[in-house]
């Protein structure tokens, strides 16, 4: 056996990946968490979930909207976007639990079909985004009703309550994710009026 493969092996006792800590499950090559080979712990973790939701984080949500919305006019097909926060109510302050995200992220990716995206957008509170293809208006509205009555049933034993904001993107004018996502805050403070955009 060569020299470099020697020091390279991952030694028989390790659980933890060697870059970011995550559990390894047995045999593992690769990090499930940051997508780094266990031979190689200097290299640049993936990071493309959050690891308080298990949902696709930030860095991999923007480029999959961005994705879609180029599809989307592309081809000429619908997509709609869903943006799910609490509504602060009778806190007082807007920060918002890991354990209330956890089960907010639950509850979305339970209701989601399986070709929808959902993430984290990386805002003080987080928000939670779901990205769905080839989704016209009424079955953007459908999707977003199911979602937010799924979450509030959730957060119902914790006395909380969830708001979202809805997009819809027709094709014609090229729209960006940004643009898409201040959209979507605009629906969230609007009460939930859909915005439409790319017409």
């Amino acid at each position: 056996m060569p020299l470099g493969d020697l020091f390279r092996r991952r030694p028989p006792d390790a659980e933890n990946c060697p870059a970011c800590g995550a559990l390894l499950p047995n045999s593992a090559n690769y990090c499930p968490n940051c997508g780094i080979r266990i031979d190689e712990p200097d290299a640049q973790p993936l990071h493309i979930v959050d690891r308080a939701t298990g949902l696709f984080n930030e860095r991999f949500i923007r480029p999959v909207l961005e994705d879609e919305l180029h599809r989307a006019h592309r081809y000429g097909r619908p997509l709609g976007i869903v943006l799910i926060e609490p509504i602060h109510g009778n806190h007082s302050s807007p920060e918002v639990d890991e354990e209330t995200l956890k089960m907010m992220a639950a509850a979305i990716a339970g209701t989601l079909r399986d070709v929808d995206t959902p993430g984290v957008l990386a805002h003080r509170p987080p928000s939670l985004l779901a990205v769905l293809p080839d989704t016209d208006v009424a079955g953007t509205a459908h999707a977003a009703n199911r979602v937010l009555a799924a979450v509030n049933s959730a957060l119902a034993p914790v006395g909380r309550r969830a708001g979202l904001g809805i997009v819809c993107i027709q094709h014609g004018q090229r729209v960006r994710a940004g643009q898409v996502i201040e959209a979507a805050g605009r629906s969230f403070q609007d009460g939930g009026r859909p915005e439409f955009l790319g017409r």
